[in-house]
């Protein structure tokens, strides 16, 4: 059974995930559950519950970041959208008919919810983040990544690359 969230503990997860951003990416990856353990120990012990676990951190910081990466393509496609109903000479872009069959995004209310605070892509590896314009939109097999340096992305190998058990890959 998967843990529940309130908004305090996602927004801690949140917070301790950003504290410790320098910290996870000097971690080796074969200890990075020790870092997520130490989050769900002080969730738990904030909350006084006992129920959370280094792997729902993980997992639910990993659904957060996917989220925001809905919500930015989404953002991305209603954009577009509008843009070219304005090009087309539509008067009122936000209730184009047209608008929501061209949005062929899916949309993600916990990516918008939090999408100002991930909008910094705080998740990265110093050095390593990009400019989060709405062009950027991420790649199909980066958009469940924790961190810029992917197992997911495509490289130039031809065979896939296996993701480690340390990034768990929800389908």
């Amino acid at each position: 059974m998967s843990a529940q969230w309130s908004e305090e503990q996602i927004r801690m997860l949140i917070n301790e995930r950003k504290n410790g951003n320098e910290e996870y990416h000097r971690t080796p990856n074969r200890n990075k559950r020790n870092f997520w353990e130490d989050i769900a120990n002080e969730i738990n012990r904030v909350n006084n519950t006992n129920y959370f676990t280094g792997e729902d951190c993980n997992k639910k910081f990993l659904a957060l970041t996917r989220a925001y990466y809905t919500a930015r393509a989404y953002k991305k496609a209603v954009a577009e959208a509008n843009a070219e109903a304005l090009l087309e000479g539509s008067d009122n872009t936000e209730t184009n008919e047209g608008l929501k069959a061209k949005v062929k995004k899916k949309r993600s209310l916990v990516g918008e919810h939090y999408y100002e605070e991930f909008s910094t892509e705080f998740w990265k590896e110093p050095g390593a983040r990009h400019s989060t314009t709405l062009s950027n939109t991420p790649g199909p097999l980066e958009t469940g990544s924790d961190t810029s340096s992917s197992p997911h992305k495509q490289t130039k190998s031809s065979r896939p690359v296996t993701p480690s058990t340390e990034t768990p890959v929800v389908l």
